[in-house]
């Protein structure tokens, strides 16, 4: 017998299909920007993903009920105020979209950083190095282009904190909550909010962006599937350092579909932030455990 565990058992495994699709999701809004809206593209992203969140529920015969209605609607509101900051740069050609990956993906340093006032942990001295690395990685990522893209950049770390904040009301919601539960509250609070932001300049679907908006609203959906999938066979502090795969696979998929090869200051930039990211993970003491309910429910945020 194979010392190894089939590959669909694999927590690691679905995690990958997970920032595959979420790649595949941002690179998709980058390609149809020029024919729809940012927001518009966003709110159907999330829209397809609450008909998969409806539609896992029905197979898998969970409720779609949030009882802590408290902290579900702050989980949305934070999570949101992430999604409206990447799907804008997203949107904008003035950020490459590894680098809006990279930014906020600093959001579990914003979480160890938020965690001592917030929920009262202690913060150990490897962890604020690791946060220190991190936004060192930050620097030396948006150095070079900051005048270009300086204000954009700023963007997304506020979304990122912004995120930040709503997997920490995540930590809150008990553990009889229902991953797709959760994921529908965020999904359609994103959605229509989206919606309203893209009201102004709505416009009719062209052609031309069927495929970017229907790959948009799908990876999005299936990732935040797969996501469930994953941390239901592996323990999150296992999964969190493996989930800054999404940094590289959005790069390749930046290079492979657009031609834009990131510059050194790109990829040393980012290395340091993906360093930082598994560092703080590793660094940090075990606390109380997580409800896997709602560490399933994080695959609905802006990924």
């Amino acid at each position: 017998m194979s010392p190894f565990p089939p590959l669909h058992r694999s927590g690691i495994f679905w995690l990958a299909l997970a920032e595959l699709s979420f790649a595949v999701m941002r690179v998709a809004t980058r390609a149809g920007a020029d024919d729809l809206p940012w927001a518009e593209i966003g709110a159907a992203r999330f829209f397809g993903g609450a008909l998969v969140a409806v539609a896992s529920a029905k197979v898998n015969r969970k409720s779609l009920v949030v009882g802590d209605k408290k902290n579900a609607w702050l989980r949305a509101a934070f999570g949101t105020g992430g999604a409206l900051t990447l799907f804008y740069a997203l949107g904008e050609n003035k950020i490459a979209v590894g680098d809006a990956t990279t930014l906020y993906a600093t959001s579990p340093l914003w979480v160890a950083v938020l965690s001592g006032p917030v929920l009262r942990e202690k913060v150990s001295r490897a962890v604020w190095g690791g946060v220190v690395l991190g936004f060192a990685g930050v620097a030396v990522l948006m150095g070079a282009n900051l005048a270009w893209s300086g204000p954009v950049g700023a963007l997304v770390l506020l979304g990122a904190l912004s995120y930040a904040l709503a997997l920490l009301r995540l930590r809150r919601l008990g553990p009889n909550e229902s991953s797709e539960a959760i994921a529908l509250h965020m999904s359609l609070f994103a959605g229509v909010t989206l919606l309203l932001v893209a009201l102004p300049t709505l416009r009719p679907v062209q052609p031309s962006a069927y495929w970017p908006l229907a790959i948009a609203a799908l990876s999005g959906g299936f990732g935040q599937v797969f996501v469930g999938r994953a941390y239901a066979r592996a323990e999150a502090s296992r999964l969190a350092a493996f989930g800054y795969m999404g940094i590289v696979f959005t790069y390749v998929l930046e290079v492979v579909l657009f031609a834009r090869a990131p510059a050194w200051h790109q990829v040393i930039g980012a290395l340091m932030v993906m360093a930082a990211g598994v560092g703080v993970t590793l660094a940090k003491k075990p606390g109380p455990p997580a409800a896997p309910a709602a560490a399933r429910g994080a695959g609905a945020g802006a990924r």
